[in-house]
């Protein structure tokens, strides 16, 4: 198996942190992007590491922050200059808001877009001209079901998500020309297993909240109304989206979907998703513009 460079946002918790470990014990070589490793999240850079010095794969340890361009092109010029070669660049890093829609301030509003879209065009700023010139690459965002589907309570995580969703996929057409692929994992509901609701972000308009004392009732009952959408006793490994992306790294090039998704659950965004891609490749057939339908592929590429 040849080991890839990867590098993966939002390593230090949750989804990314498993990618990692995950793609680590692969046998790869992981660029584990992690803010502030050195002080803040010294823990979460110390867990990684113990683990990778027991594995085949390799580690390396990125302060990356996509809110800042210059981090991201500091952590793409560190893994050029080590590995030579960048393959795979997963945007994982993100961020939940939670609350009542009104409440939310319009700051917060552009924090969630500038942490769950931005982040990820900065990224991409700094790895693209990488990736173009070598003709090959592939990009994975973690997505989520809630683009598809729309739910209430979360509108800056899915503003910021549907705005990602996107990005992704408006790039991914641009990008097929060059031999660089995209796919958008859509995870579902994972109510465990993660700290995505325990750091969940909450409105700061106190005034407005006020407002909405009839919506209390809805508010209430709503995480009990989710898990509704669970079997009984179904489990729900997060381990489920790591593993997913390692299948989909090690998928033949020109064989990688624009879309997958993991869930458990009975949230339905999948036919939501064939029904939308069935369509965009219809359209951009009538235009003529076939060719950004399928990838360009080279022959010594394996991502």
């Amino acid at each position: 198996m040849k080991q890839l460079s990867i590098l993966i946002s939002g390593s230090g918790s949750g989804m990314g942190l498993l990618a990692a470990k995950t793609l680590i014990k692969a046998g790869h070589h992981v660029y584990a992007g992690i803010r502030d490793f050195k002080t803040r999240s010294i823990a979460r850079a110390n867990d990684l590491t113990d683990f990778a010095a027991q594995m085949t794969g390799k580690l390396t340890l990125v302060d990356l922050d996509i809110k800042s361009q210059e981090s991201c092109f500091a952590a793409v010029q560190l893994m050029k200059e080590e590995s030579g070669i960048i393959d795979v660049v997963i945007h994982n890093a993100a961020h939940l808001f939670s609350g009542l829609s009104e409440a939310f301030t319009p700051e917060q509003l552009q924090d969630s877009l500038d942490t769950n879209v931005v982040g990820a065009h900065r990224l991409n700023k700094a790895v693209l001209p990488i990736m173009r010139k070598q003709e090959n690459g592939y990009l994975i965002y973690i997505g989520s079901a809630v683009s598809a589907i729309i739910n209430p309570f979360f509108t800056p995580y899915i503003v910021g998500k549907q705005a990602m969703d996107a990005l992704a996929e408006s790039t991914a057409y641009e990008l097929r020309p060059f031999g660089i692929e995209s796919t958008i994992l859509m995870p579902g509901l994972f109510m465990d297993g993660t700290s995505h609701f325990l750091t969940a972000v909450a409105p700061e308009d106190q005034e407005t909240l006020k407002e909405y004392k009839k919506l209390e009732p809805y508010m209430d009952r709503y995480e009990n109304g989710l898990r509704k959408l669970f079997r009984p006793h179904q489990e729900v490994p997060v381990q489920g989206i790591a593993d997913e992306v390692a299948r989909l790294i090690s998928l033949p090039k020109g064989n990688k979907p624009l879309r997958t998704s993991i869930d458990y659950s009975d949230y339905g965004a999948e036919a939501v998703n064939a029904v939308r891609e069935a369509q965009t490749f219809r359209m951009l057939k009538i235009i003529g513009f076939e060719d950004l339908l399928t990838i360009s592929t080279n022959e010594s590429s394996n991502v």
